[in-house]
């Protein structure tokens, strides 16, 4: 059977209530070809994008960034 995008619903559900959980600050996205959750930084400061194989740990890592940023240290 020929992949497509229905195939992974759930996790595209998965970054889609990370979003919600984490706005306004960060995006994010499953990754088709990766097979990984990515997390893109939306606020003031310069942040690489984070990617995990586990949503439970990209999210504990996106709060571990929203932390330090908002205590003006570098992610």
């Amino acid at each position: 059977m020929k992949w497509n995008p229905d195939h992974d619903r759930a996790q595209q559900e998965t970054a889609d209530a990370l979003t919600l959980h984490h706005a306004p600050h960060w995006w994010v996205m499953w990754s088709y070809s990766l097979r990984v959750w990515v997390a893109f930084y939306l606020g003031p400061a310069t942040v690489t994008p984070l990617r995990h194989p586990h949503p439970d740990q990209l999210s504990q890592h996106m709060r571990h960034v929203t932390r330090r940023v908002a205590a003006g240290r570098s992610p």
